[in-house]
């Protein structure tokens, strides 16, 4: 067993996601996160649709409104016009018939429920296009805005490049994200994220979408842990440019506690076999106005199957705790301060721990307690390690006002 938690590249061990420069053109909508099977069996599916322009967006298509469709040529949804999509918010079609991530934490009070509904399931490795227009004789390259398949899909419609790899059709907690990173995934590549935490798009699905599930499956599109996230209109929003993340004692380094404390007690049954990280940073609101719902989302991180020398990090929940800092000016004094635990949100279930595209919530912050412009929380993140090495652990911070 390792006596030390060693941290390379990455010299804080943990950085806020602020905005980078990839950007997509103009009012256009993407697929960002979808899958067409679950533990549910094979209508266990759901779609979900970004918009990543830089503006709100409202529908406004041929017929009535925009449709996904998958590559047999049928809608599975409309999203109507006049939807108002926000700028960085989402838009939700599920299968009724299997959808079982419906209780997943979305708003205040709400959960990741279908915004649209559809009952005819979309075979394993289809193609999925959203259109312009809920006309079917439409449905053309000029009309398309996003489209995602896999290799072995042959109408060039319903994707883009060759398509992501051939999925051994598996009934698993997975999903494919749009990644929101620009590392592909990749447990080993270090340093800040290229995308800036915006959303990848280089009309290439194997590049640009991003396999997670809760077990670590290796189903032939790359292995590692995380989770389905699935959001629809009433979801937080990314809003990291709107946001600080500062270390909690600003009095002393990011690697000395009180804002990163290496606990070695070892905790098996909890994702913890060599103890856990425990990172508190202090989050200011700078929207403008109050904050009602705050959580974080994981974009980037060291887990499993982390090779030898590269830790194997489980975001887990945690509680409040009681901590001393020492706050400007330096040296003057100590006082201590609550920091707020965090909840990794569930469903669906994640026994191994959080991984890549799980969402960890600041439960403290609510409609009834929320920031207000200008004021911060502290918050702490809960990371057991399941084997020692350098890490790293990126996030976006998702809010609602």
């Amino acid at each position: 067993m390792s006596k030390s938690f060693r941290v390379s590249v990455v010299s804080a061990g943990l950085l806020v996601i602020m905005l980078g420069l990839a950007q997509v053109a103009a009012a256009q909508l993407v697929i960002s996160e979808f899958r067409v099977r679950g533990p549910n069996g094979a209508n266990d599916e759901f779609i979900e649709i970004a918009n990543n322009s830089g503006a709100d967006h409202t529908v406004a298509g041929g017929g009535t409104g925009y449709a996904v469709a998958a590559s047999n040529g049928v809608a599975r949804c409309v999203i109507p016009n006049g939807t108002v999509i926000p700028n960085r918010g989402h838009y939700l079609c599920v299968n009724s018939v299997g959808y079982s991530l419906a209780s997943y934490p979305a708003g205040n009070g709400t959960t990741a429920t279908g915004d649209a509904t559809y009952t005819t399931d979309i075979p394993d490795n289809a193609g999925i296009a959203i259109f312009n227009t809920s006309v079917a004789a439409n449905f053309v390259l000029a009309n398309r805005l996003d489209a995602v398949g896999s290799t072995s899909e042959a109408n060039t419609l319903y994707k883009e490049g060759t398509g992501y790899p051939v999925l051994v059709p598996f009934s698993i907690n997975y999903s494919f994200y749009r990644d929101n990173c620009g590392k592909g995934g990749s447990i080993t590549t270090f340093g800040p994220c290229p995308t800036g935490g915006n959303l990848k798009d280089t009309n290439n699905n194997a590049a640009d979408f991003v396999f997670v599930d809760t077990n670590g499956t290796s189903a032939g599109a790359g292995q590692r842990l995380g989770t389905p996230g699935p959001e629809n209109l009433s979801s937080p929003i990314e809003r990291n440019a709107s946001f600080t993340v500062n270390l909690l004692d600003i009095c002393v380094g990011a690697a000395s506690p009180p804002n990163r404390v290496r606990d070695f007690t070892s905790d098996p049954p909890n994702n913890s076999t060599f103890g856990t990280l425990d990172i508190r940073r202090t989050v200011v609101n700078n929207t403008g106005g109050n904050v009602t719902r705050l959580r974080f989302r994981i974009v980037d991180l060291t887990t499993f199957p982390a090779p030898s020398g590269i830790a194997d990090l489980r975001p887990r929940t945690s509680t409040a705790v009681v901590v001393t800092v020492d706050r400007p000016p330096c040296g003057s004094g100590t006082s201590n301060v609550t920091v707020q635990g965090t909840t990794l949100e569930q469903p669906p279930s994640q026994p191994n721990g959080g991984g890549f595209n799980s969402s960890m919530s600041a439960g403290v912050v609510t409609l009834a307690t929320p920031i207000a412009n200008g004021a911060s929380v502290d918050v702490r993140f809960l990371l057991g390690i399941q084997q020692t090495g350098s890490f790293k652990f990126f996030f976006n911070v998702e809010a609602l006002p």
